[in-house]
């Protein structure tokens, strides 16, 4: 065989290898965070056992910190500085007005969805967030909304994902459904590991009547 010959197979073979390591080696992703008066918050990503890393701090009043790693190597990609807060009660009218809108157009579009389509939807999302959600977590939260349903829609959410939440040491919730509060903190780990989102994606892709639907969102 010919030098080049050598050459594109170990070439192709260290593109083999890259994109087995991308598409098998789980990234791990961990969040840390307190809120009492003030909240900070750490979230950090990690891959080939933390070799390459990335790190994003958020304290109140401060702006978001970015901190890469690689080797063991310290690259900040911004300055923490501190900045003013604001009255913002403008700007949350002009939100409600806008989420009211995004409410009724989406109720609009949903409708135009087949019943069979929506069914294979819900259970990509439900794989999906199987897959993502932490396997350790301690969570302890008192939480309360101005919209008392708001409450109670995020009270039966965790209930949907974490069935035995009632029964845990590890979270513990407690809804206000007469004040405006947000206080506790949490802690979690887990992986994603992209080998098994492209299947999940590519089964419902694949699923009956999913490619037609798709094609008519498009063409709407």
């Amino acid at each position: 065989m010919s030098l080049v010959l050598y050459i594109l197979i170990y070439l192709f073979i260290i593109i083999l290898v890259l994109l087995a390591m991308i598409l098998f080696i789980p990234v791990i992703y961990s969040v840390d965070g307190t809120k009492e008066e003030l909240y900070f918050l750490t979230v950090r990503i990690s891959w080939l056992g933390n070799i390459i890393n990335v790190n994003v701090n958020k304290e109140e009043n401060e702006k978001i910190e970015f901190l890469m790693g690689i080797f063991g190597f310290r690259i900040p990609l911004n300055e923490s500085k501190k900045i003013k807060k604001r009255s913002k009660k403008g700007e949350i009218k002009k939100q409600e007005i806008k989420r009211k809108k995004k409410k009724k157009e989406f109720k609009k579009y949903f409708s135009f969805f087949q019943r069979s389509f929506l069914d294979k939807l819900f259970l990509l999302v439900k794989k999906v967030l199987r897959h993502v959600l932490p396997k350790k977590y301690r969570l302890h939260l008192i939480y309360g909304f101005e919209d008392p349903a708001d409450t109670g829609m995020l009270t039966g959410l965790f209930f949907m994902l974490f069935p035995n939440i009632s029964n845990s040491d590890m979270m513990k919730i407690s809804p206000i459904f007469d004040e405006e509060l947000i206080q506790g903190e949490v802690s979690i780990k887990g992986r994603i590991i992209i080998a098994v989102l492209i299947y999940y994606f590519l089964q419902f892709y694949f699923a009956q009547g999913v490619r037609q639907m798709i094609k008519k969102i498009r063409n709407k």
